[in-house]
């Protein structure tokens, strides 16, 4: 399946086409978007200032993630899925988007207790204008990551200094050395398959 990079559109014009005409940005990705999925609703969405356009499951996503009571939370992408009846990975992929847009912050944290953790962003209408790219995105995820973590771990430390023990451990002797050799030990085994005699 070929990339499509930009839209091929032909504008009809009193009634005679002419030549191809080549789009590219949003409305580019829209036509071309279009012209695979004639039949798929379109939504327009404007959060801020900036219009954006979405599929009916990018907007689900979007709606979820709109719940001020779990921002800041830790919320899972399985749960998001499967409010909106998708793939993990449509979830993540999206929310990736907006955090491009700078409609939100996101974090995730991979692993064993980690999680999603989407921001509302602080103070957006006073922001420095700047391009932002995909790499800086991701390294400003990382670091808000290693910060719920650090946080995370603060909070920990009370609950894990009860439960540490305190001065070195107390000397052991090798496990060999305490093992205690019966005569059944020594005679092998006395299973059906072998009686021993009297």
């Amino acid at each position: 399946m070929n990339k499509v990079s930009s839209a091929h559109v032909l504008a009809a014009h009193h009634g005679r086409r002419k030549s191809p005409q080549y789009g590219g940005g949003p409305a580019g990705t829209l036509r071309a978007y279009q012209a695979f999925h004639p039949n798929a609703a379109i939504y327009t969405v404007t959060y801020r200032g900036r219009t954006v356009w979405m599929t009916s499951r990018q907007r689900a996503i979007w709606s979820e993630v709109q719940h001020y009571w779990r921002r800041g939370r830790r919320d899972t992408l399985g749960r998001i899925a499967k409010v909106v009846g998708c793939h993990r990975t449509t979830v993540l992929r999206f929310l990736r988007r907006l955090d491009l847009w700078r409609f939100i912050d996101l974090a995730t944290l991979p692993g064993l207790g980690g999680g999603t953790y989407i921001f509302t962003r602080i103070d957006p209408y006073n922001e420095k204008p700047q391009k932002w790219t995909s790499s800086k995105r991701q390294r400003i995820r990382d670091a808000i990551g290693r910060q719920i973590r650090k946080q995370r771990a603060i909070e920990l430390e009370p609950l894990l200094s009860r439960f540490r023990r305190k001065g070195p451990l107390p000397a052991v002797p090798p496990w060999w050395t305490m093992a205690i050799q019966t005569e059944a030990d020594l005679t092998g085994s006395t299973g059906a398959t072998f009686r021993q005699p009297k």
